[in-house]
């Protein structure tokens, strides 16, 4: 399976699976995250959302693995509210999305000028033992003095992110 990924046969890959369905072997994590990779190589994201979900209808409980792979390809398509809904996933879930994870998703939370969304992931970020370096500390300071169409500073979040 992980072979005809790497080769990008994907569908293939999911023939396997099926093939193993009908021969009453059940797919373990490690093979779902094997299609869900494969699929993201492909840009087909939806396609990897959804098998997360068939996966759990299974029986087959997602790992960080799992997650991380649905995560990065929402990131890379700058899907980011859905990434968003993806993490709040993982952290209820108890499975703690990746350093890389945060700094993308505050990346594109700042070049959407979305203050409250960078504060989320945050927040999100020192609860679970990371800590922004120089670069992240910039995003986040730029985004919250960002002009708006007015001309004016929107500096409503700076003391509540200050605070926390």
């Amino acid at each position: 399976m992980h072979g005809l990924c790497d080769k990008g046969k994907v569908d293939e890959a999911f023939e396997l699976m099926g093939r193993m369905e009908t021969e009453g072997i059940d797919a373990d994590a490690v093979s779902f995250n094997i299609l869900i990779s494969g699929l993201r190589k492909q840009g087909r994201i939806d396609e990897g959302v959804k098998l997360l979900e068939i996966m759990k209808k299974k029986g087959c409980y997602p790992n960080a693995g799992s997650y991380q792979e649905v995560l990065y390809g929402l990131l890379d398509a700058a899907r980011f509210m859905e990434a968003k809904e993806i993490m709040g996933r993982m952290v209820f879930e108890r499975v703690n999305p990746s350093f890389d994870s945060y700094k993308k998703l505050i990346h594109g939370f700042y070049k959407g000028k979305m203050v409250k969304e960078v504060d989320w992931a945050l927040k999100q970020m020192v609860r679970h033992g990371f800590v922004p370096k120089m670069g992240m500390w910039i995003q986040i300071v730029d985004c919250v003095f960002s002009r708006n169409k007015n001309n004016t500073c929107d500096c409503s979040l700076l003391g509540e992110i200050i605070n926390s």
